[in-house]
C-alpha cells in the first residue's frame, strides 16, 4: 500500500480545543466519552437545563467517531427476519423504528443548530454479494423485504440492482452526513447552556455512595453518571461485574478505504451486502468526481497477523467491483458486537447509564442512547428501555454464539505465552513495534522515527492477555477483548483503563 495514502477523511475538519480539568466540580450529570454518543447526550441534556460535565481522555470525536463510514440507516446488522425469530415481531419493528427516529433526530438537530453537516437523504441497498451466487442469499433477502413492507417501511425488492448486477432490497429515506461537522455545531450550544467540556481528562473511577468521580486528579460530584466510551469503562460495577458484562461483547476491527471515482459512475446512495462480515459502500458527489467509502473484511481486534495485507486484499476487491476507483485514504474503525445482536443501552447500576454494542449502527444507536439517557435521568418513560436493557442475560443470542466469542480469552492467553520470540531489540525498525526478547523476558518494544525506544510490558492491563503490534495503525492491540494502546502504551480504547506498564531500557 502506498505510504502516502492518508487516514480518515473526517479528521480534515477541525474541532475547537478544550482545557483539561484543573479544579473540583459539582454537576447534575457527568458524561464520560467525547464521541457522538457523549456529545449528543451533553447537547440534549443541556437543552433541558441539566448541568453537565463532558470529559474525554484524548480529543473530542477523534476515536471511533472519526473512524466511522457515516452510514445512517435503520437497517440493523442483525437481519430483520432473524430479529423477528429471536425477539418477536414487535421487538424487531421497535428496533428498526429506533433507527428511523434517530435519523429523524439527527436531521432535526442539523436544522436547529444550522450545522453544515452535509446531511442528505439517500436510499440504502442491501444486496447479494457482487460476484457471488445470488441463489444462496436471495430467499432471505426476499423475506426481509416482505417483512419490512409488512411492518410499514418504505422498501422495494429489486431482481437486479443495476450498479451491482445483483438482487437487492432498496430502503428509502436513509441518510449520510459529515460526523465532525455535525458535532462541531453542538459544542458551543452545550457551553452556552452552562455545560462544561474537558479534553485530555481521564476518568479514574467513582465512589458508589457519594457519587463522586475521580477525574484527572480532581473530583466531580454528580447525581448521575453516563458512560459513553464505545466499550464501557468499569464504573460502579467493579472488576467482577465489568468482566462478566464484557463476556457479552466482542470487538471487531473494520477496514476502510476512501477512493475517487469519475463523476456519474454510481448513484449517490448507500450499499451493503448479505455476507458475514459484509462489504459496504457509501457514494457521494463532489464537484468534478465522486467520492466512495468502501469497507469490510472485519476481524476480531488483535487477531489479524498482518493488517497491511488486509488493506491490500480490500483494495483488490474494490478494484474488482469498481475498476476505475483510485484509493486515496485508508483507516480502521472498531465495531462492538453483542451476544444477541441488540445493543445494550440503559442503567448498568444505580444512577449509572451505559451505551455499547452498536454493531454497524453506531450513529443511529448512539443518538438513541443519548435520548434514552436524558429520559432516564428526568424520569420520563422511553419506549426502548426494556428492549435494550443491560441486564438481559447472556446466551440470549444462542449458547453457541456466546461460547464461540468467549473462547478467544483462554486460547490467546495460553497460546501467546507459549510462542517463541526470536527477535531482539536491534531488530525493531524505526516507526515500528515488535515483541522481542530483552533482559531475559518478552517485552513490547517500539522505536520512533528518531530511533528512540520505548519498552513496555506486553501484558494488556485488562486481563493480562499479550498484545500484538498492529502494523497498519501503529497500535498495540489485545486479541482477547479488543483493548488498543498507542505505540508508547497509553490507552486508545478499552476495556483496559490503564496504560501498558513502562519498563526501564
Amino acid at each position: 500500500m502506498d505510504a502516502s495514502i492518508s487516514g480518515s477523511a473526517w479528521l480534515d475538519v477541525q474541532l475547537p480545543t478544550f482545557p483539561a480539568l484543573s479544579e473540583d466540580l459539582a454537576v447534575d450529570v457527568l458524561i464520560v466519552g467525547g464521541g457522538l454518543t457523549g456529545i449528543t447526550t451533553a447537547y440534549l441534556m443541556s437543552l433541558e437545563g441539566i448541568r453537565v460535565a463532558l470529559v474525554e481522555r484524548d480529543r473530542l470525536a477523534c476515536a471511533d467517531t472519526a473512524r466511522t463510514t457515516a452510514h445512517l440507516t435503520y437497517v440493523t446488522d442483525e437481519r430483520l427476519h432473524r430479529l423477528a425469530e429471536k425477539f418477536g415481531t414487535e421487538a424487531a419493528v421497535a428496533c428498526w423504528k429506533a433507527g428511523e427516529l434517530a435519523i429523524d433526530t439527527i436531521e432535526d438537530i442539523c436544522k436547529a443548530t444550522g450545522a453544515d453537516a452535509q446531511f442528505v437523504r439517500v436510499p440504502g441497498h442491501l444486496h447479494t454479494p457482487v460476484g457471488g451466487d445470488p441463489a444462496k442469499h436471495v430467499k432471505d433477502l426476499q423475506r426481509d423485504a416482505e417483512l419490512a413492507a409488512q411492518f410499514g417501511f418504505d422498501v422495494t425488492f429489486m431482481d437486479t440492482l443495476a450498479p451491482m448486477q445483483q438482487p437487492a432490497v432498496r430502503f428509502q429515506r436513509q441518510a449520510k452526513f459529515h460526523p465532525r461537522r455535525y458535532l462541531r455545531a453542538l459544542l458551543p450550544i452545550i457551553e452556552r447552556h452552562g455545560g462544561r467540556i474537558f479534553e485530555k481528562t481521564a476518568f479514574e473511577g467513582i465512589s458508589d455512595d457519594a457519587m463522586t468521580a475521580r477525574v484527572n486528579g480532581h473530583s466531580i460530584s454528580c447525581r448521575y453518571l453516563v458512560i459513553a466510551t464505545h466499550n464501557p469503562l468499569m464504573g460502579k460495577r467493579g472488576v467482577l461485574g465489568a468482566t462478566l458484562f464484557q463476556t457479552k461483547l466482542s470487538l471487531y476491527t473494520s477496514y476502510v478505504l476512501g477512493a475517487r471515482l469519475p463523476a456519474g459512475t454510481l448513484p449517490e446512495a448507500l450499499f451493503w451486502d448479505t455476507q458475514d462480515p459484509y462489504e459496504y459502500l457509501r457514494v457521494e458527489a463532489a464537484p468534478d468526481h465522486q467520492w466512495v467509502i468502501f469497507g469490510g473484511s472485519d476481524v476480531k481486534t488483535g487477531q489479524e497477523s498482518d493488517t497491511n495485507d488486509v488493506f491490500l486484499r480490500l483494495q483488490a476487491r474494490l478494484q474488482t467491483i469498481l475498476p476505475r476507483a483510485v484509493v486515496e485514504r485508508r483507516w480502521m474503525g472498531q465495531v462492538v458486537e453483542t451476544d444477541d445482536g441488540l445493543p445494550f443501552m440503559g442503567e448498568n447500576d444505580d444512577r449509572e447509564f451505559i451505551a455499547t454494542g452498536f454493531c454497524g449502527n453506531g450513529f443511529t444507536f448512539g443518538t438513541l442512547a443519548a435520548m434514552m439517557a436524558r429520559d432516564r435521568f428526568l424520569g420520563r418513560e422511553n419506549a426502548w428501555q426494556s428492549l435494550f436493557e443491560t441486564s438481559r442475560p447472556p446466551f440470549h443470542g444462542g449458547t453457541w454464539r456466546y461460547l464461540r466469542e468467549n473462547a478467544d480469552f483462554p486460547y490467546y492467553f495460553i497460546r501467546d505465552r507459549l510462542q517463541r520470540v526470536t527477535e531482539e531489540l536491534d531488530d525493531v525498525p524505526k516507526g515500528e513495534g515488535r515483541i522481542v526478547n530483552h533482559a531475559g523476558r518478552k517485552v513490547a518494544a517500539y522505536r520512533d522515527a528518531h530511533g528512540a525506544v520505548t519498552l513496555l510490558s506486553n501484558q494488556c492491563t485488562h486481563l493480562r492477555c499479550l498484545v500484538h503490534w498492529n502494523r497498519a495503525d501503529s497500535t498495540w492491540d489485545c486479541p482477547c477483548h479488543g483493548s488498543r494502546f498507542r505505540p508508547t502504551g497509553e490507552v486508545l480504547s478499552g476495556p483496559a483503563e490503564s496504560p501498558l506498564e513502562k519498563l526501564d531500557a
